[in-house]
C-alpha cells in the first residue's frame, strides 16, 4: 500500500501530465487560427514552467525511490541478522541439551 504523500505526489504528477497532453491536443486543433497561435505565444511561459515543475517532481521521485530502497534494504539486513542470531541461539540450546548427561534412575 502506498503512503498518503506518495499518492498525492503521483496525483499531482498525473494531473500535470494530463494538462500538458490536453493542451497539446487543443493547440494541434488550432493550426488554421494563426491569430490564436500568436496570442498563445504570450502564454507559453506556463507550459515552460509546468514542464520544469514536472522535471523537479521526477527528480524528487527518483530521490524518494532511492531512499525507500535503501531503508528497505537496511530493514532486510537487520531482520536477516536477527534471524541468524536466533538460529545460533537455538543451535546452542540443542547442543547443550545433547551434551547434558542423562540422570540414571536410582537402583534399590
Amino acid at each position: 500500500m502506498m503512503k498518503k504523500n506518495r499518492l498525492i505526489f503521483y496525483s499531482v504528477f498525473g494531473a500535470l501530465h494530463l494538462f500538458i497532453f490536453l493542451f497539446s491536443l487543443y493547440m494541434d486543433g488550432q493550426k488554421e487560427n494563426v491569430a490564436f497561435l500568436f496570442q498563445m505565444q504570450g502564454k507559453i511561459w506556463m507550459l515552460k514552467y509546468g514542464s520544469l515543475i514536472l522535471l523537479f517532481l521526477m527528480v524528487a521521485n527518483v530521490i524518494l525511490h532511492y531512499r525507500d530502497n535503501r531503508r528497505n534494504q537496511r530493514e532486510k539486513d537487520e531482520l536477516t541478522k536477527e534471524l541468524n542470531n536466533l538460529k545460533v541461539k537455538l543451535y546452542d540450546l540443542q547442543e547443550a541439551a545433547k551434551n547434558k548427561p542423562v540422570p540414571q534412575p536410582p537402583t534399590n
